[in-house]
């Protein structure tokens, strides 16, 4: 799988700030609207919250662009598209509902 630099971006400050369980994922031959899905835990409601603020200004200051955000920390999912990277922050209840690894490795 090749990264570009997004994707090294986000990982990098999500393992900073101590998020679990980082997958990145290629979807790029799965779905015509995102190259990769990177999939992180967070510990608590607060943390959440802090991990998209994170990436949100990581992002920004080095000028990739977000298309938009969804979710809310008491949802337990949040997501950022980032164009043509998704980042998906959890909490571990949600992780384990949704199982994106599972239904994104399915053909």
């Amino acid at each position: 799988m090749r990264k570009d630099k997004t994707v090294k971006l986000v990982e990098q400050v999500l393992n900073e700030h101590k998020a679990e369980d980082i997958v990145t994922i290629d979807v790029s031959e799965k779905t015509p609207f995102a190259d990769f899905y990177v999939l992180a835990t967070a510990g608590n409601i607060r943390q959440l919250n802090a991990l998209k603020e994170l990436v949100e200004e990581a992002l920004e200051k080095n000028k990739m662009s977000i298309n938009h955000i969804e979710g809310t920390p008491e949802s337990g999912w949040i997501l950022i598209d980032a164009h043509h990277v998704i980042v998906n922050i959890f909490s571990k209840a949600e992780r384990e509902r949704i199982s994106l690894e599972e239904v994104m490795s399915r053909k």
